[in-house]
């Protein structure tokens, strides 16, 4: 049987359609050196309904036991990859499923199928109608290594209602982003202004936050538009968690300029656009 699964290092142009909106954000800027924690990408002809066919299944765990190597106990996220999430249009934020901290081979096979069983959810049928989308959501699945966060948030690097690019602004929690979304936790705001990064929130943040915003202009600028950024931090390492569009600016310019990081690379480019 040819691969049905692909390994982000592995995922193609050819196949970025067939892998969803936020599978290709993820892989692509995996691939240009933009520390995103590896992970596999799962596509709807891997599955028979909601369940992985027996081929695909033991692709999946070839590729689980490949991300075990260098730490037998990692913990893993399960998380939706829509064709339609995490574009221009709609991010479906919240919309599917995530199922986090899960380990053996058969607690990932569970959350692979709730996470594909949410694509017809009551939630998301209403959050379609109220957009005027098609209400049939195919899905691709990402199971990504989970990063065990010291400190994790969102950072949005223009302002979602008026649009301006004056400064990037985010919230954060200490520990895993999901306390961040439901709410379990208090959330920290912070700001960093533009152009040179000028920072003020938490003090506990602050040692990270030039590296956290210089992140956030490449992305933006390779991604073509102001983003909406997942990241964490783990002892001294920033990580991207999720990277997608800002979809309250709709029509907003696109970013322009000159590509100096040293991070970004022409093929996020090929891959993305």
């Amino acid at each position: 049987m040819s691969d049905t699964v692909y390994t982000f290092n592995g995922l193609t142009p050819e196949h970025q359609h067939s892998a969803g909106g936020k599978a290709s954000t993820l892989a692509c800027p995996y691939q240009a050196g933009y520390p995103v924690p590896d992970g596999l990408v799962i596509p709807p002809i891997a599955f028979a309904g909601d369940e992985l066919s027996p081929g695909a299944w033991a692709q999946v765990q070839a590729r689980l036991a490949q991300l075990r190597r260098s730490n037998p106990d990692a913990a893993f996220a399960v998380r939706s990859s829509a064709l339609a999430e995490d574009s221009s249009r709609a991010s479906f934020a919240g919309q599917f499923e995530t199922v986090l901290d899960v380990h053996t081979d058969e607690e990932v096979q569970a959350a692979i199928r709730s996470v594909r069983q949410s694509r017809r959810s009551e939630r998301l049928r209403a959050y379609s109608q109220e957009r005027g989308l098609n209400l049939d959501h195919d899905m691709a699945v990402v199971v990504q290594r989970l990063v065990p966060a010291d400190m994790s948030g969102v950072l949005f690097t223009a302002d979602p209602v008026t649009g301006s690019r004056n400064h990037m602004s985010g919230n954060c929690v200490y520990g895993l982003g999901d306390k961040l979304v439901s709410g379990e936790a208090r959330h920290h705001d912070f700001n960093v202004l533009r152009p040179k990064g000028r920072y003020a929130g938490p003090a506990d943040l602050r040692r990270f936050a030039r590296r956290l915003f210089k992140l956030a202009r490449s992305l933006e600028r390779d991604l073509g538009s102001p983003q909406d950024i997942e990241w964490a931090i783990v002892g001294k390492k920033t990580y991207i968690l999720q990277s997608r569009p800002i979809t309250t600016l709709l029509g907003f310019a696109p970013v322009t300029g000159e590509f100096n990081d040293t991070l970004t690379g022409a093929y996020v480019w090929s891959c993305v656009n």
